[in-house]
């Protein structure tokens, strides 16, 4: 990539970000937009528009970030927002005690040395340098005392990062721990996941079962149990029955707009019974959802019955009557064998995953490391199509492939967007992919809630990132070019790879910035 074309991948951008930032703006500014943009403030019971558009525009969260204390964040969006506060803050401290103070520094110690103009040509053996390599390291002469900078360089980076995500980790251990000791009661906090239960013994219920093991173990802290059901049944009724109560309602809207449209006895609405509602007898949709509705609450009221009695299984949640006990008994053992009466603390009740709760603690270590395999066997084959596409996307390599397109590649403008975008787009295309299909593996692992399992997704993103984005693009990308050489000369395989590496450095500059 050369210098005009990484200028126009930086600036065509920055132009992205401002048109989307004033198309926020605009959107944000919109009334009937303000539960998307302002949902914390309308939550809190707060106006959105409080002292009107001068003083509550889109930006002014900007102002209340900076001028606002930790506690204010807390109190006003939760403790995740204060997290990812101390993200961002980390990342930010990296970015200027690495890039602000060390770009002046070294930027005049590679672009004053000479070595591409010594060289008497563009090339070197193998690599090629162009207008923005004479700002790295590849201006630097070989064996010169210039690059001591960059070497102390790399660990000054290291030191920071290091030192910035401990303090980071440690920040955020101690805003977890006041959460937990903070007087505000949440459900979650008096109750256990309790998972492989062991066989019922005769003559008891699961639920049973439960009450008398956590009852002689806990005798004064024990409040009651609720052991987990299959309402795969249950729910089908249930929503066939919201779905005629959601229809009776639109109905019954209809009936009264049509009482103020002229006719004070309004004309009540009809539909069709049959297929799709196109055939069959026409009936008064009013009366057709009512009798539907009352037909479905006793069919759903005896499912429900069933289900507590016959369809109970091998999970529970346990409460108790402080705070203490559930979080001493989420850290106790309480069998023998390790597949036996599993506790761990209880995530929310929208968190938890319940098909995932019955499943068995063998069956869930089987999963694990068969969820393994396939992310290895994944990350492998994963990197044949990113290695080809970014190797295929270069402008030189696509004209050696495909000739007939070199006329349109020759046009100057249209060769500096291609340079700038086609590579990165690919990439960013590919892995665009990857995030449902990791959260789904995490799920299939018998995760029990969904922030775990996304936490799990997010490790697999990341092995997916170094050994894919890091390792597949540069290496995949240089191999492809070189490989004429390799194939001659197996053993230079390291010279090559010195020496084409650090041209893909402008590749990662653009991928970020797009990103």
């Amino acid at each position: 990539m050369d210098f005009d074309s990484f200028l126009t991948s930086l600036g065509t951008s920055f132009i992205i970000f401002v048109v989307l930032m004033c198309l926020f703006a605009w959107l944000s500014s919109k009334p009937g937009n303000t539960v998307v943009y302002y949902p914390n403030r309308i939550l809190k019971g707060l106006d959105p528009w409080e002292g009107g558009s001068r003083t509550r525009n889109p930006f002014t969260w900007i102002k209340e970030a900076m001028s606002s204390s930790e506690q204010d964040v807390i109190n006003m969006s939760g403790l995740d927002t204060a997290v990812y506060f101390v993200f961002m803050s980390t990342v930010l401290g990296i970015f200027a005690l690495s890039g602000i103070i060390l770009l002046p520094a070294l930027l005049p110690v590679a672009a004053t040395d000479d070595s591409i103009q010594a060289a008497g040509k563009n090339t070197t053996s193998i690599g090629t340098f162009n207008d923005l390599d004479k700002l790295s390291m590849g201006n630097i002469t070989a064996k010169s005392s210039r690059l001591w900078a960059f070497l102390v360089a790399t660990y000054w980076v290291s030191f920071v990062t290091y030192f910035l995500l401990w303090r980071g980790y440690k920040h955020v251990s101690e805003l977890r721990a006041d959460a937990l000791m903070s007087p505000e009661v949440r459900p979650q906090q008096f109750a256990v996941l309790v998972r492989d239960l062991p066989d019922l013994p005769k003559g008891q219920s699961r639920k049973e079962q439960v009450d008398s093991y956590f009852k002689a173990i806990y005798p004064d802290t024990f409040y009651r149990s609720m052991v987990v059901t299959n309402n795969k049944e249950a729910n089908k009724i249930y929503e066939e029955l919201e779905g005629y109560k959601k229809k009776l309602a639109r109905a019954e809207a209809v009936y009264a707009e049509s009482k103020s449209a002229g006719k004070p006895e309004g004309t009540r609405p009809t539909i069709k019974t049959g297929f799709l509602g196109l055939l069959g007898k026409r009936v008064d949709a009013i009366e057709y959802y009512n009798e539907k509705i009352k037909e479905i609450i006793p069919k759903l009221e005896a499912e429900q019955k069933i289900t507590l009695k016959e369809k109970q299984l091998g999970a529970a949640l346990v409460f108790f009557t402080s705070r203490v006990a559930a979080a001493s008994a989420a850290q106790s053992l309480h069998a023998q064998l390790v597949d036996t009466w599993t506790v761990s603390d209880a995530p929310e009740s929208r968190e938890l995953i319940w098909n995932n709760l019955n499943i068995k603690f063998f069956q869930r270590q089987i999963r694990q490391y068969v969820v393994y395999v396939i992310v290895a066997l994944t990350i492998m084959f994963y990197m044949i199509p990113i290695g080809l596409i970014s190797a295929l996307t270069t402008l030189d390599n696509l004209k050696k492939i495909l000739p007939f397109l070199k006329p349109v590649i020759n046009i100057t403008a249209l060769k500096t967007v291609l340079e700038a975008y086609l590579p990165q787009i690919a990439l960013i295309v590919f892995l665009a992919l990857l995030p449902k299909l990791l959260l789904f593996l995490s799920k299939t692992e018998g995760i029990p809630a969904v922030s775990h399992a996304v936490r799990a997704a997010s490790g697999k993103y990341f092995y997916f990132t170094v050994l894919n984005v890091f390792i597949g693009v540069t290496v995949g990308g240089t191999l492809f070019k070189t490989f004429k050489s390799i194939e001659k000369d197996p053993n230079s395989i390291v010279d090559v790879l010195a020496n084409s590496l650090p041209g893909n450095a402008t590749f990662f500059l653009t991928y970020v910035a797009l990103q």
